[in-house]
């Protein structure tokens, strides 16, 4: 059975309070998200070079979400960039974070969610964006799905560049390399263009409101 609701009925949305200087930050600790580092991890997403926060600050002063949340950098999702964090992080005040109940709503699928909500509609304040749930099992089947292409696009980069670099090992081959390459390419936009229509499919109405979809 599907049900509706508004995002912060299945999740909190926390705003970051926490505003840190360079005594604050340490080797060891809880890694810091501004909104600066929160862009540099959308591109490369390495946690190696985040900053950390001593963990012998006050609790108090520091804005900690548990790894999974989704991290937003304006309330307004359509003008948001938005990524979900691997581990537990304490977040500047320049950031939101949407931490799922994950006995309601798997984070995954939400995360899939905003993804296509942000590119089809027009309302996207965090506070009035509502989403239809179907069970628990039915939401990670779907998040499963939508990984696995996602993982694919991902890593695509390394995948072409290491069939690109075959003719320095072998003789002969750079045709039939160039062709291979430019088949993978081809391959992968259209890999994107499908996870877009699986988006919409998934999340426009339909298949979740289709009896023989989702029961």
């Amino acid at each position: 059975m599907v049900k509706q609701f508004f995002i912060e009925e299945v999740a909190k949305i926390q705003v970051g309070n926490s505003m840190m200087n360079d005594t604050s930050f340490a080797r060891e600790g809880t890694p810091f998200i501004s909104e600066k580092t929160l862009m540099k991890l959308i591109i490369e997403d390495d946690f190696s070079q985040v900053p950390r926060v001593d963990h012998t600050m006050d609790s108090l002063t520091m804005s900690q979400v548990p790894a999974k949340s989704i991290l937003l950098n304006k309330i307004n999702l359509k003008e948001s960039s938005i990524y979900q964090c691997k581990k537990a992080v304490c977040i500047g005040q320049d950031i939101i974070a949407i931490i799922p109940n994950e006995s309601i709503i798997v984070s995954d699928y939400l995360l899939h969610f905003l993804k296509w909500y942000q590119v089809n509609n027009n309302v996207c304040n965090v506070y009035h964006i509502m989403i239809e749930l179907p069970p628990i099992d039915i939401q990670l089947h779907i998040a499963q799905l939508l990984n696995a292409i996602q993982y694919l696009l991902v890593n695509k980069d390394s995948l072409v560049t290491a069939i690109e670099g075959l003719p320095q090992y072998f003789n002969d081959i750079s045709k039939q390399v160039k062709q291979h390459s430019n088949d993978i390419h081809y391959g992968f936009e259209q890999l994107q263009r499908q996870y877009i229509d699986m988006l919409h499919i998934f999340f426009n109405g339909d298949f979740l409101n289709d009896p023989f979809s989702v029961k």
